[in-house]
């Protein structure tokens, strides 16, 4: 079975792109008087060409420039026209492999670049976890990834290996994850987490059901928030383990409990199927609690719209009966004057 990517092809193909728009050609492809000095000791206006378009290649986007690259034409025309070379020169660059092969260990040697090695791999693999514990988007810790490389002028390697740091990275990140969310669960909360995958009726499982939302409001749908609510606190998971996880870890983990069926729920390893249930429940329990008071405060509020209206209509009955008394009581009133 082929293995899932990390990154997409354009997305590797963005991080290795050389730059072609202004702003950044001016902010990474600028030469210094000291790179001028540098590179004015190379002999002809192609060697030149080719040793400068390296050595920007090497600082942004920090990887090496191979025979054969297009080089975009703003970029080309850009680093020709600090050196006031032709850009046309490039057309006979490195008519010598040897030539190419020189300039490379010249750039390293003078510009204190390093190409990249497999105990750079194990250092940034480690620099890279509390990066791809901040993020699910494999496409941020592949930007990190290349800047901690240019930072520490390491030469990229290829977009291969990229793909593999990224893809240990979150490996490693979903374990950690996983770790912290069921390193506290006791054996009976365990077995309460498996059960909440047995079936619940013929059509869903526990958790299934634990998750349908409310219907309209009233007291049965409050009866049975309460009822769902009371089957996931049942498990007894205390939330403050979540405290050291990142709310995006556990989104993430939390859509997939939803998502997944209790089939595939059972197929995942013990530990990336408990820390996913661990996720689930507590977020499903803060969802229910707030659907539950939202059901509270609208039932309580039909409840005054009614006695508003009852109030009404008994105000309308009496203000009748109280009319008629006042007329019985001007007609008694005004006998009794005549009478007087």
């Amino acid at each position: 079975m082929p293995r899932r990517r990390a990154l997409t092809e354009g997305q590797l193909e963005a991080l290795f792109a050389l730059p072609a728009a202004e702003h950044d050609l001016i902010r990474h492809w600028t030469l210094s008087d000291a790179d001028l000095a540098a590179i004015g000791r190379r002999r002809g206006d192609a060697n030149q060409l080719g040793y400068a378009l390296q050595l920007c290649a090497f600082r942004y986007p920090g990887r090496l420039l191979r025979s054969g690259d297009a080089i975009p034409k703003p970029a080309l025309r850009f680093v020709a026209e600090q050196l006031r070379v032709g850009p046309e020169a490039l057309a006979s660059y490195a008519a010598r492999p040897q030539t190419r092969r020189e300039q490379l260990g010249g750039l390293r040697q003078t510009f204190r670049f390093r190409m990249f090695a497999p105990g750079h791999g194990r250092e940034l693999l480690s620099w890279l976890l509390p990066v791809a514990l901040a993020t699910t988007h494999a496409s941020t810790i592949a930007a990190a990834l290349m800047e901690e490389l240019r930072r520490r002028r390491i030469v990229a390697p290829g977009p291969s290996v990229v793909e593999r740091l990224i893809a240990a990275a979150l490996v490693l990140a979903e374990r950690h994850v996983a770790d912290q969310l069921t390193r506290a669960l006791r054996p009976e909360q365990v077995a309460a987490l498996d059960a909440l995958l047995a079936p619940k009726d013929a059509t869903m499982s526990v958790l299934a059901w634990s998750r349908q939302p409310p219907a309209a409001p009233g007291h049965r749908a409050l009866a049975r928030i309460a009822e769902q609510l009371g089957c996931l606190r049942a498990v007894g998971l205390d939330p403050a383990c979540t405290e050291a996880v990142h709310p995006e870890r556990l989104r993430k983990l939390a859509r997939e409990g939803g998502r997944f069926s209790a089939q595939h729920l059972r197929a995942l390893s013990p530990l990336r199927r408990r820390a996913t249930l661990v996720a689930t429940v507590l977020d499903t329990i803060t969802r229910l609690t707030d659907d539950g008071v939202a059901l509270f405060d609208r039932a309580v509020g039909r409840m005054f719209r009614r006695a508003e209206v009852r109030e009404e209509q008994a105000v309308l009955r009496d203000a009748r009966a109280i009319n008629d008394k006042v007329r019985l009581f001007a007609t008694l009133g005004a006998a009794l004057i005549e009478a007087n």
